[in-house]
């Protein structure tokens, strides 16, 4: 999947994942995570997306 971001969204985002100290694409993921929990009522099966495993 290819996901094209504004100048400041991006910005934004690599400023999070530094302050969070995780990665963008680790940031996305777990947006996506949340989205598609919310939409479908509850959470998903884990998926190994905890900041501790995401490569930096």
């Amino acid at each position: 999947m290819s996901v094209t971001l504004s100048k400041s969204q991006h910005d934004e985002l690599a400023r999070i994942a530094r302050k969070q100290g995780m990665t963008v694409a680790w940031l996305v993921r777990r947006a996506a995570e949340r989205l598609i929990e919310q939409e479908n009522g509850g959470p998903m099966l884990p998926l190994m997306l905890d900041p501790q495993h995401a490569q930096r």
